[in-house]
């Protein structure tokens, strides 16, 4: 289960319809897998109620996923998500898991 709802996804990509849902499912899967991992922390651990800024992170991470940007877009998108991330970030690497 993903903590961004499927139809929120698709609206900030501006999709209607549904030929691509399952594409669009896995790369909101992964962006979630990769937002965890930055977090250090499954996303569904966190609870119910997740800040906007985590949400909005795993959609600018989904993007990656879903589009065929460029590198150097992409990596944008990547550093946009882990500046979203990082105020929620539980293992640092300094001094231990806060």
């Amino acid at each position: 289960m993903t903590v961004v709802d499927l139809q929120a996804f698709k609206a900030f990509l501006r999709i209607a319809d549904n030929d691509l849902d399952a594409v669009l499912q896995m790369a909101l899967a992964s962006a979630e897998a990769e937002a965890g991992a930055f977090l250090g922390a499954e996303l569904d651990a966190l609870g119910p109620d997740l800040p906007g800024d985590i949400l909005v992170a795993v959609v600018v991470l989904g993007q990656i996923y879903a589009d065929a940007g460029t590198p150097q877009e992409n990596e944008w998108r990547r550093q946009a998500a882990r500046n979203l991330l990082r105020p929620h970030r539980l293992a640092t690497g300094i001094g231990g898991i806060a």
